[in-house]
């Protein structure tokens, strides 16, 4: 079995450098803009070009990052800004659907990679990723190794998280920094809320939502087994040390050495390292940055930089000199496999003393520091008896070494076919839908008015007819084929249109029947988006609720696009419950308290939990007209329920959200 790909962070030049010499076989970077890392110091144009000489000079490959959000008006200087970049990159890592379907007419050859950010969990997630375009997907980093291995079985490489820091919530599927500080995790600019003091209701645990760093230096041998074909480091945010100690335990780990834990877990972590989501033993996973993790930080950086000062050779270049009377010296240097390159200097001279010898030239083609190689034969042709000096014998090395590394850049740099894509008008006038109820309850389906569109959970539908009814699709599948086998007995019920959050509910959805409705889950953005949705089955879709308003209204080119006016807004997405590991499972009444005493309900799905706003967002009475509105109700009693829907008054602790104070333009 081969060994998986080892790919490294890096959002600095310094960065960058401690992945290549510590034997990364590819790095990931992000651009100035465009990347889910906006606070690492990243690439501008000239910096990429510089990165990518660095790369290809040792058969390393870079894939760029561009990996957020994106509004219609940032869609075409994104396109100039690729058009650019893209002879950089060995690939691009992709959130968004609008910008894949672009980069995918734009960009034919370019290897398209789904990013974490697009929560894809399940084969079939990782399938219909396939079928938009992707050659590669980063799973999402909550999968137990069964469902790795699953995905791992599927004709499209899998990349695995397997160092690094771990979000709280399902990447993706984070509005949190958004909704409350304005800083959207979909556009890089998380500020990181989930570290802040958090408390469980039993108050144990002063960071309830900070997670240990995962580490699954112990599993790469099975990872390998079950064929993933690329293990990534997390940390485009951290220091080049981190870097080159995370590259060098990986190494050591696949090559079934023992790494030094204890170094890496000094150099960064957050009360040790979990391997909870991979095995399944998810109690001990909570963890957070210690006084005593600091120090020990400061103690062994200073040690790590040897690892990358010295520029590691990557070949042995063997030369030959050739001296005639009266015409150019010639220097041939070849690395006895690939390329071999042929130099010419200056005319040489008849020696007045001793003519030039092998030993007098070895020491000048020896000068090799700061270059990819090392010094093999040398080899001297002089029967003339003629000499150069030491400074003509340097320009003939230097100009070998500098054609050498040309060769070697332009066999690992792709030819990129780049085209210029049209933006489409409004594809055709589209007739707004009617209002959407989500419930959860049984009571709270009660009160909806006759004549509704009422999605409801899975859990609801044996107590529904299914004529009025959508079915909503849960935002984390526990068991896939356990699903399909439910969303196929409920079309055989009666039921016949499903609410998708998630790329791996479109492609079940479509197989079994179902008219397709998308959620606010797959963060539509963009009319593109909107577009490519379209295209594979989608009638309409929930647009995201970081847009402002007037932002949201116009994305009905490609089918109706509604917005939430109602409910609390779900914050964050887990895999693991908070309450459950620190205080034991309370069943009901579950909260989360901020340091500003403000109380978050956590609604509980079974194998997932999500972390609503304590503020209930209010936005029906504004007289903006999406194409549909959607009112999600949570913890609301029946009354609550019948008294929203007939427009009664504005609850208390109401929000507007992001639509008019700062969404997304």
């Amino acid at each position: 079995m081969p060994d998986p790909e080892i790919l490294a962070p890096a959002g600095s030049r310094e960065a960058l450098q401690a992945a290549v010499y510590c034997g990364a076989d590819a790095v990931y970077v992000g651009a100035t803009a465009y990347s889910a890392r906006q606070g690492a110091e990243n690439f501008d144009l000239p910096a990429l070009a510089d990165a990518s000489r660095l790369c290809r000079l040792y058969g390393v490959k870079l894939y760029l990052a561009v990996n957020t959000l994106l509004t219609d008006r940032e869609l075409p200087e994104f396109q100039a800004f690729m058009q650019q970049a893209a002879r950089f990159a060995d690939g691009c890592i992709v959130q968004d659907l609008g910008v894949l379907k672009l980069l995918r007419e734009m960009l034919p050859d370019m290897p398209l990679h789904a990013s974490t950010q697009m929560s894809i969990h399940t084969p079939a997630g990782a399938l219909q990723a396939a079928a938009l375009g992707c050659c590669r997907v980063v799973a999402a980093r909550e999968m137990s190794e069964q469902e790795l291995a699953a995905l791992c079985r599927l004709p499209i490489e899998v990349e695995v998280f397997v160092h690094g820091a771990l979000c709280m919530s399902v990447s993706g599927q984070c509005a949190f920094s958004a909704l409350v500080g304005g800083r959207s995790a979909n556009r890089g600019a998380c500020a990181q809320a989930c570290r802040l003091p958090w408390k469980t209701p039993s108050g144990k645990n002063p960071a309830a939502l900070s997670l240990k760093d995962e580490s699954l230096l112990d599993h790469v041998g099975k990872l390998r087994e079950m064929g993933a074909a690329s293990l990534k480091i997390e940390g485009r945010m951290k220091r080049p040390e981190y870097v080159a100690a995370a590259v060098t335990a990986l190494k050591q780990a696949l090559a079934g050495e023992q790494p030094d834990r204890e170094l890496l877990q000094a150099v960064f972590s957050r009360s040790g390292f979990t391997d909870g989501y991979f095995t399944g033993n998810k109690r001990d996973m909570f963890g957070f940055r210690r006084k005593e993790d600091v120090l020990a930080g400061q103690q062994v950086i200073g040690g790590l930089a040897g690892l990358y000062r010295e520029m590691p050779k990557a070949a042995v270049l063997h030369f030959s000199l050739s001296l005639k009377p009266d015409v150019p010296a010639v220097l041939m240097a070849s690395d006895g496999a690939d390329y071999t390159v042929t130099v010419q200097g200056d005319v040489p001279e008849t020696a007045r003393k001793a003519p030039l010898s092998e030993e007098q030239l070895a020491r000048s083609l020896q000068k090799l520091g700061g270059t990819v190689y090392t010094c093999g034969t040398v080899i001297l042709d002089n029967t003339a008896g003629l000499t150069l000096s030491a400074a003509q014998c340097n320009a003939l090395r230097r100009e070998a070494v500098s054609r050498m590394d040309e060769l070697r850049i332009a066999r690992h740099t792709p030819d990129r076919r780049i085209r210029t894509v049209a933006f489409p008008a409004a594809f055709r006038e589209l007739q707004p839908t009617r209002r959407r109820i989500h419930v959860r309850t049984e009571l709270q389906l009660q009160a909806v008015p006759d004549g509704e569109i009422t999605c409801i959970p899975l859990s609801l539908a044996e107590t529904a007819s299914g004529v009025s009814e959508w079915l909503e699709a849960p935002r984390i599948i526990g068991e896939e084929d356990a699903y399909r086998k439910q969303l196929k007995a409920l079309r055989k019920r009666g039921f016949t249109e499903l609410v998708c959050h998630n790329l791996a509910d479109i492609r079940i959805g479509r197989e079994l029947g179902f008219g397709l409705h998308g959620g606010f889950g797959l963060n539509v953005t963009n009319s593109l988006t909107a577009a490519s949705l379209r295209e594979i089955g989608l009638q309409d879709v929930t647009g995201s609720y970081e847009l402002r308003m007037h932002t949201l209204e116009r994305l009905g080119k490609a089918l109706p696009v509604g917005a939430i006016v109602y409910g609390r807004l779900p914050m964050m997405l887990f895999r693991v419950c908070p309450i459950r590991a620190q205080d034991g499972c309370r069943n009901r009444n579950c909260f989360l308290t901020d340091r500003t005493g403000r109380k978050f309900p956590l609604l509980c799905s079974g194998t997932y939990q999500e972390l609503v706003n304590a503020e209930v967002l209010w936005f029906a009475d504004k007289g903006y007209q999406p194409d549909f509105a959607d009112y999600y109700f949570t913890d609301e009693t029946p009354e609550r329920v019948q008294e929203v829907l007939h427009g009664g008054k504005a609850p208390a602790n109401r929000t507007g959200g992001l639509y008019e104070k700062g969404g997304l333009r």
